[in-house]
């Protein structure tokens, strides 16, 4: 029973890892800048995760946009 759960966990965590790979990258792009995931573009965490298959143009590309639509901050 142990090792059915490790399994399950296992294959639960593996189909997580990959959910961001094969997208949109302009949109996965906007959403990363928008959100302030980093002051930075996060298209090298994209390319370990992803096993280089992400096109890195588009991903800047909406980066930027997305970060220039962030709200200024009033602190």
């Amino acid at each position: 029973m142990r090792t059915l759960a490790l399994f399950g966990c296992c294959l639960l965590l593996a189909g997580c890892a990959g959910s961001d790979c094969g997208s949109d990258w302009f949109t996965t792009g906007q959403r990363d800048g928008r959100l302030g995931a980093s002051l930075q573009a996060q298209s090298e965490f994209y390319l370990a995760r992803c096993g280089g298959q992400i096109d890195q143009a588009r991903y800047a590309e909406g980066w930027r946009e997305g970060f220039r639509a962030r709200p200024i901050p009033l602190w």
